[in-house]
C-alpha cells in the first residue's frame, strides 16, 4: 500500500468525507482502542460526546466518532457520524463546541501518518443540535495544528482557538506508529512539513463568529509536551494559558488580547504530562479537573477544584475516579449549574468513555452532596468479544521438559504470573489448567528443554497490547492453538491466545515481552 500512495499530493489537506451513516466497522464490537473524549450540551439539553480510535492505536488509521444522549446521559446512541479520512490519513483529538448563537461544532486534527510536522485544524458545523439526527455543513480547514479543547470566547467579542504544533518532530516517519508503515525516503519527504516558528502554544482568532479564522499569538514553553493548552479570561481583562508541560502545568499570560504571551514557565500546579480540564463557570469560579496530589505521575485520582481569584488559590476536591488509567477530561455545564465531565479509562483494555455530573457544592465540600452528583457513568465500552481462533491447530502433546532458572508453578486460577508484578491468573482454558509454568520477569523468560516435547505460550493476541509476542512466536515456528481467545488477567488488552512449538532436547527458550509459557509437570 505505501509503494502506490502519492504523498505530494498532499492528501491530508484534503476534507474528508462526513459519514452519518456508519457501517459495522465502526461498530463497538470494532474497536480495539479509544479514547480522548470531549462533550458537549444543547441549548435544549441534548449531549454530544465524541473521541477517536481505529487501528490499535494512535496511528494512521484513526477515526473519529459522534454519539448522542436524549436523557441527561444516562443512555447513549452508537456511533452517529464518523470522520475517517481515506489511505494514511488520520483523524485525531476531536473537540466539541456550542458557541454563543446555539451552533454546535466539530472539531478535528487531521494529518498524514502518526504525525506529519503540521497537522490541520478541520470543522464541521449544525444550526439543529437538539436533533437526534442534525444536518451538517461540508468539512472546512480552519488553519495549521491541533486543537482538542474547546475555545474561549473573550468579552469583547472575539473567539480564541487554542491550536498547537508540536514542537517534538518535524515531519512523518519519527514515530514507531509511522515507522511501521514502511514508508519509502521519498515519501517520508513528501509527507513532511518543517513548520518551524510556528511551531508553539498558538492562539488562533474569529473575528466574525466563525467566518474566517487567522494565527493572532503564540505562547512557547521549552518543555511543552503536545501543549494541549486552554485559556482562561480574567478579571482584570488579562489571558491566563495553561500548557501541558514535562514538567507539569505550564503558564503563560498575555495582556493584550491574545497578540503576545509572556514566555512559558512552571505554574505551581503539580501534574502528571496529560491532559487537564479549565473553565470559567456561570457563577464567576474556575472549575479545574486534574489528577490530585496522590496520583504523583500516574494517570490517577482524578478531582475536580474551584477557584474564586482566578487561579491563584484552589479549594475543595472531588474525587471523580481514583484509578489508574483515567485520563483526558473535557466537560461543560448546564443551565441549572450541573457540570457534565467526560474522560477516558484503560484504552486498549477495558475501553471505557466515563460521565461524572456534579454541582459547584459538591466540589466544594469535597464529597457528593447534592442530587446531581452521578460518578463514572458509562457513555461508552466496547463488549469484550473473544476471537475464536479457528483458523489454529488442535492442541498437540506431549508436552516438553523445561529447565529454567524461573519459578516453578502449576497453572492455575489465582496463581500469581510474574516475579515484578502483582497479576494472578483469572481465567484459563480448562485443557491448560494443572500444567507447569514458568513464572518470571513480566520482560523476559529463558529456558532450556531437557526432553522432547511441546511447549505451549500464552502472550496477547495481536492487535490486542503493544507487547504482543503473536508476530515474533510465528516467526520463530509457533502455531497458534484453536481454543478460544481469554483474559489472562483483568482487560480486554490482556486477551490471549495460545501458541505452541515441538522442542528437542538441547533447544533453547528465549522470550521478551510478555508471555507464559507452559508445559507438563516433570
Amino acid at each position: 500500500m505505501p509503494d502506490t500512495q502519492d504523498f505530494t499530493s498532499d492528501p491530508a489537506l484534503a476534507p474528508p468525507t462526513v459519514n452519518t451513516t456508519p457501517g459495522p466497522e465502526y461498530a463497538d464490537t470494532a474497536r480495539l482502542w479509544q479514547g480522548i473524549p470531549g462533550i458537549e450540551r444543547t441549548p435544549g439539553g441534548r449531549l454530544w460526546a465524541t473521541w477517536y480510535s481505529g487501528g490499535t492505536t494512535e496511528g494512521p488509521y484513526n477515526y473519529v466518532v459522534l454519539v448522542t444522549s436524549d436523557d441527561d446521559g444516562k443512555s447513549w446512541s452508537g456511533p452517529q457520524l464518523v470522520i475517517d479520512p481515506p489511505g494514511f490519513v488520520r483523524a485525531f483529538d476531536p473537540c466539541l463546541w456550542t458557541d454563543p448563537s446555539g451552533r454546535l461544532w466539530l472539531f478535528w486534527a487531521q494529518a498524514l501518518g502518526h504525525w506529519d510536522g503540521r497537522a490541520g485544524l478541520f470543522a464541521i458545523t449544525c444550526s439543529n443540535p437538539e436533533a437526534s439526527s442534525p444536518v451538517w455543513t461540508e468539512p472546512r480547514r480552519l488553519c495549521n495544528g491541533i486543537m482538542m479543547n474547546k475555545p474561549l470566547v473573550l468579552t469583547t467579542g472575539e473567539w480564541l482557538l487554542p491550536v498547537a504544533i508540536w514542537r517534538w518532530g518535524s515531519g512523518l516517519g519519527k514515530t514507531n506508529a509511522d515507522l511501521k508503515l514502511g514508508l519509502t525516503p521519498e515519501q517520508v519527504k513528501a509527507g513532511s512539513h518543517d513548520m518551524g516558528t510556528e511551531r508553539g502554544s498558538n492562539v488562533v482568532v474569529s473575528e466574525d463568529q466563525g467566518k474566517t479564522f487567522r494565527l493572532l499569538g503564540q505562547a512557547h514553553d521549552p518543555r511543552s509536551n503536545c501543549d494541549e493548552h486552554m485559556i482562561v479570561e480574567r478579571k482584570d481583562g488579562s489571558l491566563w494559558m495553561l500548557i501541558r508541560t514535562d514538567y507539569g502545568i505550564g503558564e503563560s499570560t498575555s495582556t493584550d488580547a491574545g497578540k503576545t504571551w509572556t514566555p512559558g514557565q512552571p505554574s505551581g500546579i503539580q501534574h502528571p504530562v496529560t491532559r487537564f480540564f479549565v473553565r470559567r463557570l456561570a457563577s464567576g469560579r474556575l472549575l479545574m479537573v486534574r489528577h490530585g496530589e496522590q496520583a504523583g505521575t500516574h494517570r490517577s485520582h482524578l478531582t475536580a477544584y474551584l477557584s474564586d481569584d482566578d487561579g491563584k488559590t484552589w479549594v475543595g476536591g472531588l474525587l471523580l475516579d481514583a484509578r489508574n488509567g483515567v485520563s483526558y477530561p473535557d466537560g461543560t455545564q448546564g443551565p441549572d449549574g450541573t457540570i457534565y465531565l467526560i474522560y477516558d479509562y484503560d484504552r486498549g483494555g477495558d475501553r471505557e468513555i466515563l460521565l461524572a455530573t456534579f454541582k459547584e457544592e459538591d466540589v466544594l465540600a469535597g464529597k457528593p452532596v447534592t442530587e446531581a452528583v452521578r460518578l463514572r457513568n458509562l457513555v461508552n465500552r466496547p463488549p469484550l468479544v473473544m476471537r475464536s481462533n479457528a483458523d489454529g491447530e488442535p492442541l498437540a502433546g506431549p508436552g516438553a521438559r523445561l529447565t529454567s532458572a524461573a519459578e516453578l508453578d502449576v497453572a492455575k486460577y489465582g496463581a500469581l504470573l510474574f516475579t515484578d508484578r502483582t497479576y494472578r491468573f483469572e481465567h484459563l482454558p480448562e485443557e491448560l489448567v494443572g500444567k507447569a509454568f514458568l513464572r518470571s520477569s513480566i520482560g523476559a523468560c529463558e529456558a532450556r528443554c531437557t526432553a522432547d516435547g511441546y511447549v505451549w505460550v500464552l502472550t496477547p493476541s495481536e492487535g490486542r497490547n503493544r507487547d504482543s509476542l503473536e508476530k515474533p512466536l510465528l516467526q520463530q515456528g509457533f502455531t497458534k492453538v484453536v481454543l478460544r481467545e481469554f483474559r489472562i488477567f483483568d482487560g480486554m488488552a490482556n486477551a490471549c491466545s495460545v501458541f505452541q512449538k515441538k522442542l528437542a532436547a538441547g533447544d533453547k527458550l528465549q522470550l521478551g515481552k510478555w508471555s507464559v509459557v507452559l508445559f507438563d509437570p516433570q
